[in-house]
């Protein structure tokens, strides 16, 4: 006959040295041996424990968080280093472009010499003032001007901007760069497409530091090993700060609770990563959807699952006949993974390859550049005025 205990819970040490919990029905002879549970010090000299049926691990589980919008979408086509370089190219091509047209502007206002022999071999050279080319003078001709500005950012950026630009080396500089530029506009655009139609899905946490750090209310169930390791451990470890999360102390402390808490999102639950495995099967199978969230890396990996008994029950000694038998054949593989035959979807990673429409949420990060611009030009406006107004 199988018997529950009130408090649906494995049981913990009381005051008054008494068991809480199916420990307690054991010690007081209400049942003859439990479920199995996790085995620590203080479960092991209050009573007998079988061979050891399964070795688990803890991990952590919350509500599965859904796909968004990437507002930073837009500058997801290339890698950081390619941006930097893509920088470093547009002002290499600004300068290298400035420079040589200033020089070319600086020797096309020399005078043109003419050249006259001068006995047999020598050659004397004079100006020629009226066939020499006059323009203004190079001193009022900056090196870096707006035209090379505005034509070199507008390439990059698509925009058509007229320009003329010198003969020589200037133009096939500008050549170059307008090659380049459409190269990498095509690029941009194309990943750009598939970058702003894949979702993004941020993780909540996925180890124990992250855990730690992000504020959330944890649930530990607080008769298990978990929470005394917790209660006990350094307040700087990892461990120690679990225990600032954990919420409910003087709560329900049953794992219905427990669960029901972590499908509504209401907590996170740090329980064996067997009893979450068991969780996320079970909401599945009712109703078709995966909405519990695990981590990936776990903590305390040698959690043992025995079967409590009295001391002195007779039956230990037929138990662990059993279990080391169907452990040694692999059947109680086989029931581990029967028990967890519908958890294979919910065990992917939380991506989506599926195509879909683009929201307003897409583009919000190109709405807040663009805005930006506005604000820019608008402030830029106004010293425009004022500079105006004052007559500077």
């Amino acid at each position: 006959m199988y018997v529950t205990n009130a408090d649906d819970s494995n049981g913990r040490r009381l005051d008054n040295g008494s068991w809480s919990g199916s420990i307690g029905m054991v010690h007081r002879g209400e049942a003859d041996f439990t479920a199995a549970i996790s085995l620590d010090l203080f479960r092991y000299h209050v009573g007998e424990v079988s061979e050891i049926i399964f070795i688990d691990e803890y991990s952590a589980a919350y509500k599965r968080p859904s796909v968004q919008s990437d507002i930073a979408g837009f500058v997801k086509p290339f890698t950081p280093l390619v941006w930097v370089l893509v920088l470093v190219l547009l002002l290499m091509v600004l300068v290298a472009y400035s420079l040589l047209s200033f020089t070319q502007h600086s020797l096309a206002i020399l005078p043109t010499p003419t050249t006259r022999n001068h006995g047999v071999g020598g050659r004397e050279v004079v100006q020629d003032g009226a066939s020499g080319k006059q323009e203004p003078n190079p001193s009022k001709h900056n090196i870096i001007n707006s035209d090379a500005v505005i034509w070199t950012v507008c390439s990059l950026l698509a925009q058509s901007v007229p320009l003329e630009p010198p003969r020589g080396v200037v133009k096939s500089v500008t050549g170059l760069w307008l090659l380049l530029s459409l190269i990498l506009a095509t690029v941009y655009r194309s990943n750009l497409k598939a970058m702003l139609i894949l979702p993004k899905v941020t993780l909540p946490f996925n180890n124990l530091e992250e855990l730690v750090n992000a504020g959330l209310p944890v649930w530990v169930s607080l008769d298990s090993h978990l929470h005394r390791s917790v209660y006990f451990a350094d307040p700087n470890s990892l461990l120690g700060g679990l225990n600032s999360t954990i919420y409910n102390a003087g709560q329900p402390n049953n794992t219905t609770w427990g669960a029901t808490g972590l499908i509504e999102g209401v907590h996170v639950v740090v329980v064996p990563k067997y009893a979450l495995l068991q969780v996320m099967n079970t909401h599945f199978s009712k109703t078709g959807k995966c909405s519990i969230y695990l981590m990936d890396e776990t903590f305390m990996k040698t959690n043992l699952l025995c079967l409590f008994f009295k001391r002195g029950s007779p039956f230990k000694h037929k138990f662990n006949y059993l279990i080391r038998r169907m452990r040694e054949s692999g059947i109680l593989d086989h029931f581990y993974q029967r028990a967890l035959m519908n958890i294979t979807e919910c065990l992917k990673p939380i991506k989506s390859e599926a195509l879909r429409p683009l929201t307003l949420g897409d583009f919000y990060g190109i709405f807040s550049i663009y805005l930006g611009g506005l604000y820019i030009a608008f402030c830029y406006f106004l010293l425009e005025l004022l500079r105006a107004s004052t007559g500077s």
